[in-house]
């Protein structure tokens, strides 16, 4: 569940080796970066793309692999939906609307129900990354935001943010490319206290197509085991 919901965050915030250049014109080209993403934020309506993720476990070796296609529309603060159907695991689908997550996971036969202020209250990075619409100066006082260098990522010419949280947190620290056509991250790395890796990757991105509401409806058979968190 922690996994998907942290796939689930990450993918709603829209996510060569880097050089350094002199500190002035490092926080200059930082500023640079983040207005236009705030920028690109606010003429979001709605976003649609593929997703694959692949999470790497540091104590055990081997990697996991999720990928899916996502759908993203945004009304008012608050009131984003979002809804990822899975092609790995096949069938799997999660979704947020409004306030309310759901996952659904018919491998198992079960739909687990739960509220984004009960995961952001477990995973404090979720309060950035569950939505594009935060304003910098919030962003600003909650991580150390670092501007990395220019680099390409997933094909395209990026820019690389690297974020450590101020307050304690499970994650050690994320990483955004963020497309410098559309301003959005497109790549993103979460590191976490141990030391687990997990990357996310968009692709084949279509902004501000039309998205019925009836999309990010999900239902399951009779029978389905719901549980409650």
């Amino acid at each position: 569940m922690k996994r998907s919901l942290l796939l689930l965050t990450v993918i709603a915030g829209t996510v060569a080796a880097s050089t350094r250049g002199p500190i002035a014109s490092a926080n200059g080209k930082l500023d640079e970066v983040l207005a236009n993403m705030d920028k690109a934020a606010r003429s979001i309506k709605t976003i649609q793309a593929d997703m694959r993720q692949e999470k790497r476990d540091r104590q055990i070796g081997g990697k996991e692999v999720y990928a899916g296609r996502i759908l993203f529309s945004h009304a008012a603060r608050n009131a984003d939906k979002v809804r990822i159907d899975y092609s790995i695991p096949q069938g799997q689908v999660i979704a947020v609307l409004g306030n309310e997550i759901i996952l659904y996971q018919p491998a198992i036969n079960q739909v687990i129900i739960t509220s984004r202020q009960a995961q952001a209250s477990k995973n404090q990075e979720f309060s950035f990354i569950a939505t594009p619409y935060k304003s910098v100066p919030e962003l600003k006082s909650q991580y150390n935001i670092v501007y990395l260098g220019d680099e390409q990522a997933a094909g395209t010419s990026t820019s690389k943010l690297e974020l450590t949280p101020k307050a304690r947190s499970s994650v050690q620290k994320l990483t955004l490319w963020v497309n410098q056509s559309s301003w959005l991250p497109i790549q993103y790395q979460v590191v976490e206290k141990n030391n687990n890796v997990t990357t996310f990757v968009l692709s084949n991105m279509n902004l501000n197509g039309n998205i019925p509401a009836s999309a990010f409806k999900v239902t399951w058979p009779a029978g389905t085991k719901i549980v409650h968190q």
